[in-house]
């Protein structure tokens, strides 16, 4: 009894076990495969050995029927079994199959434990006409699908058994009998970005399911490289199937200079691995390479070129870098560039090296795509292929010469860059440039200036831009007073400095004037003294230069425009900035007496062609002047406030065609001090109606006197108003009181001026030799005060 007991017990585990076994790869379509021969492949997934004596495979089209009973054969825990029709390689049995191949309904394969009470079904095809059944269903309802010609069906994953054919089984393409299936799965990495947050540095990118099957996390994983230089393995979460996670990662600080990250997917079961790997770049800090020197317009005998200056003592890789012109033309180009060295791109480094041949031929680069440089305007972006720049440049080449390149003056600055024309025919490729700086240069730049209500707070910026630094220096300010030099030593201090300072210092505030602040830097190790002095401007309450005269009503199509004057010339001034209403220009500085601004270069050439000017400077960019008053506002390139007034159309009595002129170009701009040209306008010329000084009260007088018409003299009557502007009336009588000629009838005059008589009456003909009376009357215009004074003038023989 307890041997029948034993018996029973062994049986049920062995039908435990049993379970474990599985259908897990066949091949019942053979054509087109590599053997022309069916096979079977079992799989036990547990961890005990399994008996397989009595257990049988059977086949289904309209119902399942005995293909194979197996004879005494174990099957070892996490193996595989593979049973084949002969000359199927390397099997395990040997038999005929005859599976059926699907094509139009249902078939199916199982195997069956020898006591009958455990199957493995695979159904593949539909519908299931004959209603075959599966493991837990009949008929089946989940069906795997049907397999061309020499592919097989194969579980996903190895012994692993949901009872669900459609979703535990695909169709193969690689066979693997009698080893692991492969699923094709397919993770992807898309989009490496790296950004900085808060002075650290992070890492994100796309993680992509392609596939239909979910990938656990314990079986993808993440490698990041920074500079070739591994730098952690991350654990990937659960990845849905046809779906995207995003993963970053912090990497810390990176390296000054040029950085480059790699990301790996790594995934066993992954079948494309193409798509595994991501790289991008970034920069941190400054560009480690430069575009240092440009061919552009070459003779027909030599060719365009592009240097690029490594500046740092590291060798890189420049494989896929790019240069870009506006037009989005490239050049690409590939090799590398070692430390604080140079390299030439080019499209012919045969003819390079014909044309330069004391350069060294591992220095010029190939371009495998080359665009053509302009002549006129280009801007260039050098980059790598994942578009992070490290220089550019815009330049125009109108006046480089033929065969002559453009060289960067400095490729260690980045703050003041600048390119010039370089000093030798051909220029340097690979060498020094013709133009680099000196190795040791102090520069001094005026950076600004604040009011206190006692003193004055002067900034000044002084760099280092020499190749090697200078570190001790004396730094000077003179005061200028309304351009008298010498100016007047106020500061002067010994300093320290490495690469650039902003240094700061006080002295005294200056009243009543224009002042002029000349900073100096000096050091005996300065090699050029040429950029070591620079100018600040301060005013108080003076009128260096004024809006003189406004033209803003012209007649028809007449341009309009505006006078300046200079009261004191100020060479080291540079610019001056004119406001009108809200519009803003900056100008040049013009140390002539007077010049204009008016809009455009055509209304320049006809004021040039109307008025004879061609001597007076014009200046454009004027916007519009309003014929109902506007806000004027003039200050210098340091802000200075120097004058502000709004212009009205009383101030010329509303007339089209005449300007309104400033009276005294030293007083305030007010009402006052402004009133409309006698002569309709004076460009370039001093105002119709200025005035030095008001007389207290109305002057006339006559000179020569006496005169005779009768030798052809003439005489002038000269006048003083103590008023701007006047109506003027000036007639002449006899002494009987009798009227015999009116010079000036109601004419608008200024303050002072001439008027010429040649003694002959309103008829034209001679007055008699005698004494005669001349009576002069004028009417304030502001005022309307009546002003009248009487002299006499003889007329001899």
């Amino acid at each position: 009894m307890k041997a029948l007991w034993i018996i029973v017990f062994w049986m049920l585990i062995g039908s435990l076990f049993a379970q474990n076994v599985v259908i897990n790869e066949v091949l019942y379509d053979p054509d087109g495969s590599d053997t022309g021969y069916e096979w079977i492949e079992l799989y036990n997934d547990s961890d005990q050995t399994v008996n397989l004596q009595d257990w049988t495979i059977e086949k289904a089209g309209t119902s399942f029927g005995l293909v194979f009973t197996f004879p005494n054969i174990n099957i070892e825990p996490n193996s595989f079994l593979l049973i084949g029709e002969e000359f199927v390689p390397d099997t395990d049995l040997t038999t005929d199959l005859a599976f059926q191949n699907g094509g139009s309904e249902t078939d199916g394969i199982r195997i069956v434990s020898f006591n009958g009470q455990y199957t493995d079904t695979v159904l593949y095809d539909s519908p299931n006409t004959n209603n075959l059944p599966d493991d837990i269903s009949n008929p089946g309802e989940y069906f795997a699908p049907d397999v061309d010609g020499g592919n097989t069906l194969a579980r996903k994953h190895d012994g692993e058994d949901s009872n669900n054919c459609e979703m535990d089984f695909f169709e193969c393409t690689v066979p693997t009998p009698g080893e692991a299936n492969f699923y094709p799965i397919d993770l992807a990495l898309n989009n490496l970005e790296i950004y900085e947050n808060e002075g650290e540095y992070w890492l994100q990118t796309e993680v992509v399911n392609l596939s239909t099957e979910n990938v656990d996390n314990l079986a993808a994983s993440i490698n990041i490289e920074v500079n070739d230089i591994p730098y952690g393995t991350y654990e990937l979460p659960p990845i849905p199937a046809e779906s995207t996670i995003i993963f970053s990662c912090q990497i810390g600080e990176l390296t000054t200079g040029y950085n480059q990250i790699a990301a790996e997917l790594i995934y066993f079961y992954d079948n494309e691995l193409e798509n595994n790997y991501v790289e991008s770049s970034i920069l941190n800090g400054v560009s480690p390479f430069v575009l240092n020197e440009i061919m552009f317009k070459p003779l027909s005998t030599n060719q365009e070129w592009v240097e690029i200056f490594n500046r740092t003592d590291c060798g890189y890789s420049v494989d896929n870098f790019k240069i870009m012109d506006a037009s989005g033309g490239t050049i690409s180009f590939y090799g590398n560039i070692p430390p604080m060295d140079f390299i030439v791109v080019c499209q012919d480094t045969i003819l390079f090296l014909q044309v330069y041949p004391e350069v060294a031929p591992e220095k010029v680069i190939f371009a495998s795509q080359w665009t053509s440089l302009n002549n006129t305007d280009e801007t260039l972006i050098l980059s790598d292929e994942f578009e992070t720049k490290f220089d550019s440049i815009s330049y125009n080449g109108n006046n480089c010469p033929v065969d002559f390149s453009i060289e960067r003056i400095n490729p260690f600055d980045d703050e003041d860059i600048g390119w010039s024309i370089c000093t030798d025919s051909l220029g340097t490729p690979t060498f020094p440039n013709s133009v680099l700086p000196m190795q040791y240069d102090l520069s001094l730049e005026f950076a600004g200036m604040q009011v206190n209500e006692n003193s004055l707070d002067h900034s000044v910026i002084i760099k280092n831009i020499g190749l090697e630094n200078i570190f001790d220096a004396v730094i000077s300010c003179y005061l200028i007073l309304n351009d008298e030099y010498p100016g007047e030593n106020i500061f002067i201090d010994e300093i320290s400095l490495e690469d650039s300072i902003t240094y700061e210092f006080t002295t005294d505030i200056v009243e009543d004037g224009y002042f002029s602040f000349l900073y100096e830097v000096i050091s005996e190790s300065d090699m050029n003294s040429s950029n070591n002095i620079d100018f600040g401007f301060y005013n108080d309450r003076s009128l260096p230069f004024v809006i003189n005269e406004i033209m803003y009503d012209p007649d028809g199509d007449e341009p309009e425009w505006i006078e300046i004057i200079n009261n004191i010339v100020i060479p080291d001034l540079t610019e001056i900035i004119l406001v009108v209403d809200e519009d803003t220009l900056e100008i040049p500085y013009c140390a002539e007496n007077y010049y204009l601004v008016t809009n455009s270069e055509t209304d320049a050439d006809s004021l040039r062609a109307k008025y004879d000017i061609d001597d007076i400077t014009i200046l454009t960019g004027l916007s519009g002047l309003s014929n109902d008053g506007e806000q004027i506002l003039l200050m210098d390139e340091c802000g200075n406030l120097i004058e502000e007034f709004f212009y009205l159309p009383e101030w010329n009595d509303d007339l089209d065609g005449i300007s309104i002129e400033r009276v005294n170009p030293e007083i305030t701009a007010d009402t006052r001090n402004w009133g409309p040209s006698i002569n309709g306008c004076t460009p370039g010329k001093a105002n119709s109606i200025f005035v030095q000084v008001l007389p207290n009260n109305m002057k006339l007088n006559v000179a020569p006197n006496p005169f005779s018409p009768y030798r052809d003299e003439r005489t002038i009557f000269s006048f003083a108003l103590p008023e701007i502007l006047s109506t003027v009336t000036l007639r002449i009588f006899d002494l009987k009181g009798r009227l015999v000629r009116i010079l000036v009838d109601q004419i608008l005059q200024s303050s002072n001026g001439n008027i010429i008589w040649d003694g002959r009456n309103d008829s034209g003909k001679k007055l008699p030799v005698g004494v005669y009376i001349v009576l002069m009357q004028a009417t304030a215009r502001d005022s309307e005060k009546v002003y009248s004074k009487k002299i006499t003038v003889v007329i001899g023989k």
